[in-house]
């Protein structure tokens, strides 16, 4: 079962700023870059091709994140429908955004297993579908489960 889990909301633009995406949605980010600005493996000095060391596009980010699951919600998506409620008031502004850019949604999850075992209730899928943005997912198994040295 997934226990642990993060969402984030990117917006990638070749025609906004940081602070017009901010102003456009009316939420501050967590993670920005405007075109030219270090990336974290710019700022890092890392020795990697010219192209990853600034910004090509504009990139804002929102993230959230979930407490192991508690109580009720074992679903595995705490994280994404918090994001998903927060950015659910702006979406006509996301879709905007999808002009000369691009809005995704990342999700992953931290399994108590060697099974990533999750659901996705009907009212998350339809508020996914009105934000209109691409949903990308990843959900991390326990590698120790399977060298036998789980429960």
């Amino acid at each position: 079962m997934i226990r642990n889990n993060r969402a984030s909301l990117s917006v990638h633009s070749d025609t906004y700023t940081v602070a017009q995406i901010s102003h456009m949605l009316g939420i501050e980010p967590e993670s920005t870059g405007d075109v030219g600005d270090l990336t974290p493996s710019g700022r890092a000095g890392r020795n990697i091709k010219p192209q990853h060391l600034t910004y090509q596009r504009t990139f804002w980010s929102l993230h959230e994140k979930s407490p192991e699951a508690e109580g009720e919600d074992e679903t595995g998506f705490s994280a994404l429908r918090k994001l998903v409620e927060r950015v659910l008031p702006v979406k006509d502004r996301l879709a905007e955004l999808r002009d000369g850019g691009e809005t995704v949604i990342w999700w992953s999850g931290d399994s108590d297993s060697t099974q990533g075992g999750f659901v996705l209730e009907p009212d998350l899928l339809d508020a996914l579908s009105v934000l209109g943005c691409h949903v990308y997912g990843t959900a991390f198994l326990r590698e120790d489960m399977e060298r036998g040295e789980g429960p």
